[in-house]
């Protein structure tokens, strides 16, 4: 299927959905950006650079769904208080980073399993449905890949 879903509530739902990851994922890149200067273990380093690489191609496959099916483009936009999370970071390194960066991305993991499982059972299109389920499973692996570095090194 390469046009909107066929009710106007399923395709606002997609389009919705689809500039609200986006957004979303942008802010994790960023974070995961600032983990590769910041971070001290070399694993935390190597699961940022893996959220970079995932959420980098998952940003450009939504762009290109808005795009295809609904004629939108879009480019992530943060908010102030995504923004100013972002500087609280950038102001800490070493212990003190990973620590903030573990918190806030398991906090920011979560919110995306929820919208994605309200994506997998509201979403039209099958293409959306099976990234929204890659995004639970991932994102949750990684929560407790997360919390469990937390108890082990904090």
């Amino acid at each position: 299927a390469d046009g909107p879903a066929p009710t106007k509530q399923q395709a606002r739902f997609e389009a919705d959905f689809l500039k609200g990851m986006i957004d979303h994922h942008a802010m994790a890149v960023e974070m995961a950006m600032l983990c590769e200067d910041r971070a001290v273990h070399d694993d935390l380093i190597d699961l940022c650079d893996r959220i970079i690489a995932a959420q980098t191609a998952e940003i450009e496959t939504m762009q290109g769904w808005l795009e295809d099916w609904y004629g939108i483009e879009y480019e992530p936009r943060m908010t102030r208080q995504m923004e100013r999370q972002i500087e609280k970071m950038a102001s800490l390194d070493g212990a003190k980073f990973e620590v903030a960066f573990l918190e806030m991305m398991i906090r920011h993991h979560r919110t995306a399993v929820r919208e994605g499982e309200r994506c997998i059972d509201r979403a039209y299109h099958e293409d959306l449905v099976e990234l929204c389920e890659d995004i639970v499973e991932a994102q949750t692996a990684e929560i407790a890949l997360m919390r469990g570095w937390l108890s082990e090194w904090y």
